[in-house]
């Protein structure tokens, strides 16, 4: 059998009903076919891989498709016959092909199985009555099972879309196509040489008004990219049945129904409908690019940000993935040219895993060459791991995002269903099918699996992960006390302490000074010439204090020009001199002029878990080490804090400002600035040698904790998660 249902994307072709599919033949009861549903029809289809034609059943009430081949075509084209034998000498003298009687039982098995035989009689009308009550669920079911992913059409827009079309016919031509990709990497290397104040506008947007903005965006941007496939399958004659809202984990996303694409027979047609809601939203972020980079700050400014990494971000993370029915799976199947792609090469790959790991000797459901069938194998695995760490993030998701009771209750369900259910199912084939499992293969089997649980109860020695941040035991930024015009900078380098750095001169504190040293003098001659007077007296108390007034006016102003040369605090190195600083220049108070550091000692705050305080212990080893470099620096262990951490040690680490820690959002004004969101403690270490750099940095931290297995860890750690949500 080749036969292959299709539920993906359909399109409009040349309709037809299946040949003689319901003749009315007098035939023995004994040889007769059964009768095929009259409104079925017949649609061609793509040749398949090997350049044998192939067909498509379309079953109009059910919306439902099924691909067979050529074999099963001329078995249908001779339905009417009267005896097996007969159809099967006719197939065998009018084609190349061979079958029997068991090609034919098998088609008319897939025909039953998929209801597409009439209910002539009252036990078909049983059997049928009887699947449609197994596949009926109550509400509280049908939710359980479908809150994940289910659909609620809103409009039929046709008509709509034909006249759209018909104004906007000019998008799908080769200079509009060559204009957006020129925009497109204008706008990408206008952003490249001004990316830092596009990446701090990103992390500047992580608040509730950011999160509104690109909740519009996408809005916006969705809206678009559903019109880009309702446009491109009217454009090729497809009818677009319905558009309306999906919701995935409650989350409402628009949605276009453009199933009917698989009634086109070239499969470019419907690569290009598949396609078309990434193309349009690219292009969408490639205008939104260009136009921020050139429009002043404002709020025009922010609306094109969140629509350019909006569309960026979701288009490149989420539509282009083939390892869900997203747009990224369609595009792969039509460049490939192989419907229902998941459960072919999940099919090849049950067979392999079973023929390999339990010795079966199962057969394919399809051959293909070598290579091929390993690629579709390959990705079978893949997708299963993709899946696995999605609905297990998919079910994290559910328990933060709902209250607790109903989080913690969808949570199970998304484990049990998505997880469980799918593993579960695979081991009862094992275990039916035990019998067929060979002895060497059970010893091999159960010997890995009690060398897995061996190896998870072995104590090994295993680190400590935390963020770190690095300084040095001594480092100051130095600063002009007061505005002033430089004289004098030191060169970078190695300072003594107290050696000048920045001398600076204030031409208004020495002319003020000057004033009042002038106006001293001059107070203590006018005192001078009182003396032998006859009323010098009366007026020597009062030039007394204007003369100590003045002196202390000119001490106030020494100190302060004395202030002006800058010295070092202690003995150091001379680092991160502004380049633009240069006598003459004039500084101001705020304006960091550089900074001295301790190259000696120099130390790094770690912060870790909560549950990894007790795995560690004063003069433990420790590595630190960056994403980007290979270098590594040592050091130890110092001090451990006895209480969580209520602040960071230095903001460089907030998250917020590229570091590796998420805070708190300052919602509630009892919240601390740069309070970590989660619980974790410090560790303060001691560096072996002090980086290459000399510089301030944040670092991955590795501590040396003590030996631990593998497996007995992950239970404490499921119990303590049990214990600690327990109460609810």
């Amino acid at each position: 059998m080749s036969a292959t249902t299709n539920n993906g994307q359909l399109g409009e072709g040349q309709f037809g009903k299946l040949p003689n599919l319901t003749a009315e033949k007098k035939r023995p009861p004994a040889q007769s076919l059964p009768k095929i549903r009259e409104e079925l029809k017949l649609l061609p289809a793509a040749t398949n891989h090997d350049g044998s034609p192939a067909w498509m059943i379309q079953d109009p009430v059910n919306n439902r498709f099924f691909r067979i081949g050529w074999l099963d075509f001329e078995i249908l084209s001779r339905w009417h016959y009267t005896f097996t034998q007969k159809m099967i000498a006719s197939v065998s003298d009018e084609t190349t092909l061979t079958i029997d009687a068991e090609d034919i039982k098998g088609l008319v098995y897939f025909l039953d199985q998929n209801n597409l035989l009439q209910a002539d009689d009252s036990a078909k009308v049983n059997r049928l009555s009887q699947r449609a009550n197994e596949a009926k669920s109550s509400a509280f079911n049908w939710l359980l099972h479908h809150y994940l992913f289910f659909r609620v059409p809103l409009v039929r827009p046709q008509v709509f879309l034909a006249k759209l079309l018909q104004f906007i016919s000019w998008i799908y031509t080769p200079t509009f196509a060559l204009i957006i990709c020129i925009i497109t990497l204008l706008g990408l290397f206008l952003v490249m040489r001004q990316w830092e104040v596009f990446a701090s506008t990103f992390v500047d947007q992580l608040s509730w008004q950011g999160v509104f903005g690109f909740t519009l965006a996408l809005i916006f941007a969705k809206t678009l990219h559903e019109m880009g496939h309702a446009l491109t399958a009217t454009r090729y004659g497809v009818r677009v049945a319905h558009m309306g809202v999906a919701f995935l984990v409650m989350f409402p996303m628009l949605y276009t129904d453009t199933s009917e694409s698989w009634k086109l027979s070239n499969h470019k047609q419907r690569l290009a409908i598949a396609s078309a809601g990434i193309i349009t939203e690219l292009a969408l972020a490639g205008l939104a690019t260009l136009a921020w980079s050139l429009s002043p700050e404002g709020s025009l400014k922010s609306a094109l940000f969140y629509l350019a990494t909006t569309s960026w971000i979701l288009t490149l993370a989420v539509n282009v993935s083939p390892f869900m029915r997203f747009d990224g799976y369609f595009i792969l199947t039509d460049i490939l040219d192989m419907p229902n792609l998941h459960e072919r090469s999940g099919a090849l790959a049950k067979a392999w895993m079973r023929n390999t790991l339990l010795g079966f000797n199962e057969t394919y459901a399809e051959h293909f060459p070598k290579k091929t069938n390993r690629m579709m194998i390959a990705f079978a695995i893949v997708t299963w791991l993709y899946r696995f760490l999605l609905y297990l993030g998919i079910a994290a998701l559910v328990y933060f995002y709902f209250f607790k009771i109903l989080g913690i209750f969808l949570m199970v369900v998304e484990i049990l269903w998505f997880v469980w259910r799918p593993f579960w199912t695979e081991m009862k084939v094992w275990k039916a099918r035990s019998a067929e499992i060979k002895t060497n293969r059970k010893l091999l089997l159960g010997a890995l699996l009690l060398g897995a649980i061996i190896v998870g109860f072995i104590p090994f020695q295993t680190g400590v992960k935390g963020s770190a941040w690095v300084h040095s035991a001594r480092q100051q930024t130095i600063y002009s006390p007061l505005p002033g015009r430089l004289v004098s900078i030191a060169d970078a380098g190695a300072v003594a302490e107290n050696q000048a750095l920045f001398v600076l001169e204030s031409p208004d504190l020495s002319v003020s000074a000057d004033k009042a040293n002038i106006q001293a003098k001059t107070r203590e001659q006018e005192l001078i010439g009182l003396i032998g007077l006859a009323d010098g007296e009366e007026n020597r108390a009062q030039l007394q204090l204007q003369q100590e007034q003045f002196l202390a006016e000119q001490n106030m102003y020494s100190d302060d020009i004395s202030r002006l040369s800058i010295s070092a605090p202690f003995a150091g190195k001379l680092m991160d001199v502004d380049p633009l600083l240069a006598t003459g220049v004039w500084v101001k108070p705020d304006q960091p002029l550089g900074v001295v550091v301790d190259p000696n000692n120099w130390f790094a705050h770690v912060l870790i878990n909560e549950e990894d305080v007790k795995r560690i212990a004063v003069d433990n080893k420790v590595k630190l080490h960056q994403a980007t470099s290979l270098e590594i620096q040592h050091g130890k262990v110092i001090e451990i804090d006895t209480t969580k951490a209520s602040v960071l040690p230095h903001p460089i680490m907030d998250a917020k400002s590229g570091g590796s820690v998420v805070t708190l959002d300052m919602q509630n004004k009892d919240t601390p600035k740069y309070a970590p969101r989660d619980t974790l403690y410090r560790v303060r270490v001691a560096l072996d040698t002090p980086p290459p750099q000399l510089q301030m940095e944040t670092r991955d931290a590795i501590i040396e904790g003590e030996r631990s297995a593998w497996l007995p860890s992950v239970f404490k750690r499921i119990a303590a998660v049990l214990v600690r949500e327990s109460g609810f």
